[in-house]
């Protein structure tokens, strides 16, 4: 009874602070956003089916003109039924003038176009995550190059205006970056160790690891770098370039690093997009009896499209269809394609139904069907 009560205190001291703060003011301050969604899924390598649910709350405040602040939380149920509660970002914005925004915070790392943009379910046209992506809430039989990545740290935003539809889009940003799993950095391998617990591929020891979750703390003195680079002929085409690279070990000897190409097409009755990531993890292997450092590589890329049927025959207004191909090499080869149709209940909710056949090189493959509602408020 208690969490009923203090989150029915919370919207209506919410309400207050909004109604207050428009009177007095005459612009609004606060503001809710965000969005949920309910599904039913089955997989064939799982054997299973379920429904699950997740609410994601998104807060605005503005401090003043100037400032902005903003956070987002995923509230979901886990298998064993227990809500789960993941801050997703809480950052403040500077806005130094026109074209120049300084964040800090924990904020979702401008990587690519599906990440920082697209991954709101009520956004992106498929149920699930693209396989490079990983799951992201659920099941997937691909090994994923990344993450959506998000971390605490400072960044800048610079737009520069070529002309009257087109721009240049400049994200930099300095974050703790990612650690060894926990059973990986306990200690220094030895050689025992990783004739033991390694598999071997291709003559090298298994790819490490890493922890890409966000913390307030850090495990080295080595900050994760990166940016994007992107040009866009507004309103339709957007192009841009991805780099990460971070030093992830006690020593700041072994580095992970990831760059990236992404696409964006908007027509009047399509979508086109895509993205392209190769990545280079360094880890330890036993060679003549030495331990030394060998860099793993991999890469992968995604491709989707979208088509509104409604614009071409007005019987099926508000329906469009799917089609997504992904692909990931070196290491853990994988191919899936995914083929769905959606049915836009309004702007901001639609249903989607779709079909997804994932291919292992090694590995038990996976077939599996969704049906989701999502919702935008």
């Amino acid at each position: 009874m208690f969490i009923p009560r203090v989150i029915a205190g919370l919207s209506s001291l919410l309400l207050f602070q909004s109604s207050f703060v428009l009177s007095s003011t005459e612009r609004p301050r606060f503001a809710l956003g965000g969005y949920g969604d309910v599904k039913y899924e089955t997989s064939e390598s799982k054997d299973s089916s379920a429904y699950s649910a997740r609410f994601v709350p998104i807060f605005l405040f503005s401090l003043n003109e100037k400032i902005h602040v903003e956070a987002e939380t995923e509230i979901s149920l886990n298998e064993e039924g227990e809500t789960e509660i993941e801050l997703e970002y809480a950052d403040l914005h500077y806005f130094l003038d026109d074209t120049t925004t300084i964040t800090a915070g924990k904020f979702l790392i401008p990587f690519g176009q599906f990440g920082p943009n697209i991954h709101p379910s009520w956004i992106s046209r498929s149920p699930w995550t693209p396989g490079i992506y990983g799951s992201h809430g659920s099941s997937q039989a691909m090994e994923a190059l990344l993450p959506i990545l998000s971390d605490v740290g400072v960044a800048v935003q610079k737009t520069i205006v070529l002309g009257d539809h087109q721009k240049i889009f400049i994200d930099l940003y300095s974050t703790n970056g990612p650690r060894t799993e926990a059973d990986e950095h306990t200690e220094e391998p030895i050689e025992d160790e990783l004739s033991d617990h390694s598999e071997e591929e291709e003559g090298h020891a298994e790819i490490p690891e890493l922890a890409f979750e966000a913390t307030n703390g850090d495990n080295n003195k080595g900050k994760a770098t990166g940016g994007r680079v992107a040009y866009a002929m507004l309103p339709g085409i957007e192009i841009g370039a991805s780099y990460y690279s971070a030093s992830y070990d006690d020593d700041e000897e072994l580095d992970f690093t990831a760059q990236g190409i992404d696409i964006n097409v908007i027509g009047s009755y399509y979508l086109l997009r895509g993205e392209y990531i190769a990545t280079e993890t360094d880890g330890l292997e036993e060679e003549d009896g030495e331990i030394e450092t060998h860099t793993f590589k991999r890469d992968g890329w995604y491709l989707q499209s979208t088509f509104q049927t409604g614009k071409f025959w007005p019987s099926l207004a508000g329906t469009e269809l799917v089609f997504e191909y992904a692909e990931t090499n070196k290491l853990a080869e994988a191919s899936r394609w995914m083929v769905g149709v959606n049915y836009w209940l309004d702007a901001r909710s639609v249903i989607k139904i779709a079909y997804d056949d994932t291919d292992l090189v090694e590995g038990e493959d996976d077939q599996r069907f969704a049906v989701q509602l999502s919702y935008g408020f």
